[in-house]
């Protein structure tokens, strides 16, 4: 675990594979997990509630996600930790792959990882994300996004949390019937749309479909039809 409530500083509290042991530590922090005033701030938070829910913690204060911020105020783009780092606080952190290798079967775990260079990387991961949350406060206000995050976005976090840890149960049954009302209706629709264009034809087909809706119905007289490029490969020679 990595702490930080202060930029430019935070602590590494190592836990071990023992689960007993891990959780008498986790036990020392009972009063700080249990604190309903405390913002507790994570990048994909819901993965940290997942880990403590395993070892019986539940956070009781407030969540703020930082990559849920940055969601909804930017919703293109990507949003892992070093990116936005590098983009808002102008700073290239450890990569995990300089620790543990890149993505595969070789890949190792944290816990091959030595001490000294553990608590580097952790420490700064709670640092960044601490400074990102400084960072997006502003700027959801700006984006005038504030009441998404706060009444939509983030209160979905630890309901997703439990979602995941408790397991949905599907209605099979009930799936496959409404497939096949879902057919039907779909069915229904096509039939319609072919009545009125007075002709069948292709509906996947958006050259199809363009044909009928502005050659055959006229639907836009100013529509301009799209040339068709020939397009072929070209070797370049040096």
């Amino acid at each position: 675990m990595s702490f930080s409530i202060k930029p430019g500083e935070a602590w590494y509290v190592p836990c071990p594979a023992d689960e007993k042991k891990t959780k008498a530590i986790l036990a020392q922090f009972e009063p700080l997990f249990a604190d309903k005033k405390k913002t507790w701030i994570g990048q994909n938070i819901k993965y940290d509630l997942l880990i403590l829910k395993w070892y019986g913690v539940e956070l009781a204060g407030n969540l703020f996600d930082t990559m849920l911020a940055h969601y909804v105020i930017e919703p293109d783009g990507k949003r892992g930790m070093d990116l936005l780092s590098a983009k808002y606080l102008g700073y290239e952190p450890v990569h995990i792959e300089e620790l543990i290798g890149k993505k595969g079967k070789t890949q190792g775990t944290m816990r091959d990882v030595e001490l000294e260079k553990i608590k580097e990387y952790a420490a700064e991961d709670a640092d960044i994300t601490l400074q990102l949350k400084q960072k997006f406060v502003p700027l959801l206000k700006e984006k005038e996004v504030e009441k998404v995050f706060n009444e939509v976005e983030n209160p979905l976090v630890k309901v997703l949390t439990d979602m995941e840890y408790e397991g949905i149960k599907i209605d099979v049954e009930f799936l496959q019937s409404y497939s096949k009302e879902l057919e039907k209706d779909a069915k229904t629709a096509e039939e319609s749309v072919y009545k009125q264009a007075g002709v069948r034809f292709n509906l996947a087909s958006p050259k199809q479909l363009g044909e009928v809706l502005f050659d055959k119905l006229k639907l836009d007289p100013s529509a301009k039809k799209q040339k068709q490029v020939n397009t072929r490969r070209v070797k370049m020679f040096y």
